[in-house]
């Protein structure tokens, strides 16, 4: 009898022995089918007590690696524990089809293999365990534009519907990189366009994005090939989405807390088109393909056409059926008479009838160096029709200014002027002795009543010192806020500005209220390292090189001028000579 058992208990433990040390190692997808570009994951389980790592080298020949995740799990059973582990690894497919997973080493040890299917993106998605007609799918996108034979940086509009019966979520549109090649695409809604419709016989969701293409190249080329990206939610019970609400498509619904997310994703199907070339007759260097174009110019109001004075004249160029990136650089011919210094323009785009319309506004300072009649010289661009397939100039007439002379102010003729004045005033004084009543005092006398002359003189003198010390007052208070200003606006590299403020400060400083241009402020201070950053602004707004300014040493020289007390005051209204 105690034979029989110890061969009972050697064979019960012989048996614990071999579950104890034995070992297995799989591996398993969690899909068998999935979309090109869509994201498979690979489970790695091993059940042993081995500290290794899996072979994964087998797998980049067809996937990109893009995650891998750990974890241990511990069991006991009957009083033997046993150890789990499992690597998760992110995988994206490099090719499309049947895809055999080979065996996965750990060791000595050898996985199992596995298949999986890649299905590739076109213009229908694919929808996991569906019965969808192929005539009504659950998801299609197409695309279509309004001129198939376009000319080479022609405008084109690109329509791009998705069509959507189930519900999608998070949609988002890409470009691929080989279209972005060929093409310049600029959206033009800033948000798609949704309405339901009924298509074959059943409901859907349209969704519209439109585009502006621009070919970069003539010749054949494909048209732009557009991605859509979203997700559906499989087993979520709730009714048909209410497609008026763009938060179905776009935001966050509370309905994603049920179901399972099931990735869409679909690629428009491209055609292959014939983009003209420029014209022979092209005269200019210029290509503008455009359905119009219009320019216009001002002067800047209260503008006074005086000799040595800048004057800032803003021209606006409208291009319909253009983008930014193609507008071309403008060269304006020289006006005689003047110096002119254009500036980089602004520009802005908009949407304007299904066009995109491109705006350009530009400033040119001229500064007249002679009097008399001068003249701003015409200025024409030429430009293509796409409508009539003719060539047109827009064109910006010349005109005719009356340029005054600068003032120039005789310090000397004022003074003799008042010299003679008051002499002439003395004579009249000595010959002829006004009526007590006809003298100012006399009036005064007759409207105060009773009044004491000395009473009324010392009140008119203490309203007086009253009004300058409130002045000075307000001046002491906001004494460094110009000087703050300017320094902010050269930090900011808002030199227009900086320039406008300079000149307020000046004016403060040197109580001066009529300082024209820096040539005037650098005649106030009288001091050649400030005359110099000054040049050196004036340079860098309105040269044609733009020169070098340093705003850094301009603001340590502006604290130093600032903190000096200004000398005796000069005339303000002697206008000195530009900078040449």
């Amino acid at each position: 009898m105690m034979k029989i058992c110890k061969f009972f208990y050697t064979l019960i433990f012989c048996c614990l022995a071999f579950r104890a040390y034995s070992a297995e190692i799989g591996i398993s997808l969690d899909k068998s089918v999935i979309s090109e570009g869509d994201t498979l994951y690979l489970t790695i389980s091993y059940d042993g007590k081995k500290n290794d790592k899996p072979d994964l080298s087998s797998l980049k020949k067809d996937f990109d690696i893009v995650s891998q995740s750990y974890a241990e799990q511990y069991n006991m059973i009957n009083g033997s524990v046993s150890q789990t582990k499992k690597w998760t690894i992110g995988l994206i497919p490099l090719k499309t089809g049947k895809i055999s997973i080979a065996p996965i080493r750990y060791g000595n040890l050898i996985s199992n293999d596995v298949e999986v299917e890649v299905k590739k993106v076109t213009d229908v998605a694919y929808v996991p365990d569906s019965e969808e007609n192929s005539n009504a799918p659950y998801f299609q996108i197409e695309q279509t534009i309004d001129t198939p034979s376009p000319y080479v940086q022609q405008q084109v509009i690109l329509i791009t519907k998705v069509y959507d019966s189930i519900g999608l979520h998070d949609g988002s549109i890409t470009i691929s990189d080989e279209s972005k090649k060929d093409w310049i695409i600029i959206p033009l809604l800033d948000k798609p366009f949704v309405k339901q419709d009924v298509v074959n016989n059943k409901h859907v969701n349209v969704i519209t994005f439109a585009f502006a293409a621009f070919a970069q190249k003539s010749g054949k080329i494909k048209t732009p090939e557009i991605s859509f990206n979203g997700y559906y939610l499989k087993n979520a019970n709730f009714d048909f989405p209410n497609f008026d609400d763009d938060l179905m498509m776009f935001g966050v619904d509370f309905r994603n807390a049920f179901g399972q997310k099931v990735p869409v994703r679909m690629r428009s199907k491209t055609e292959e088109i014939n983009v003209k070339p420029a014209p022979t007759s092209l005269n200019s260097a210029t290509w503008l393909p455009l359905t119009g174009l219009t320019i216009s110019a001002r002067w800047a109001p209260g503008t006074q056409f005086i000799k040595g004075e800048a004057l800032s004249r803003t021209l606006t160029f409208t291009a319909s059926g253009m983008t930014e990136s193609l507008l071309p650089q403008f060269s304006f011919p020289q006006a005689e008479g003047f110096k002119q210094y254009p500036e980089k323009p602004s520009v802005m785009e908009k949407i304007v009838d299904g066009q995109l319309v491109t705006t350009a506004t530009m400033n040119i300072v001229y500064i007249p160096i002679k009097s008399g009649e001068l003249t701003i010289p015409p200025f024409e661009i030429e430009w293509f029709n796409v409508r009539t397939g003719q060539f047109e100039k827009a064109v910006l007439a010349e005109e005719k200014l009356n340029i005054s002379p600068a003032f120039d102010t005789d310090t000397s003729s004022v003074i003799d002027l008042e010299k003679d004045t008051s002499t002439v005033g003395t004579k009249k004084t000595d010959n002829i002795q006004p009526k007590k009543e006809e003298t100012a005092l006399g009036k005064i006398n007759d409207f105060t009543g009773q009044l004491n002359k000395k009473i009324l003189i010392m009140a008119i003198v203490g309203f007086l010192i009253f009004v300058i010390i409130l002045k000075l007052w307000f001046t002491q208070k906001n004494k460094h806020k110009q000087r703050d200003l300017v320094i902010t606006l050269i930090k900011n590299h808002n030199y227009k500005g900086a320039k406008e403020a300079l000149i307020r400060w000046g004016e403060q400083k040197f109580l001066c209220d009529d300082i024209k241009n820096f040539n005037q402020l650098s005649s106030l201070v009288n001091n050649d390292e400030f005359s110099a950053e000054l040049a050196a602004l004036n340079k860098f707004l309105y040269s044609d090189d733009g020169g070098i300014f340093d705003g850094v040493k301009f603001i340590e020289i502006f604290k130093k001028i600032d903190k000096m007390k200004k000398k005796q005051q000069k005339n303000c209204d002697v206008l000195p000579k530009l900078y040449d």
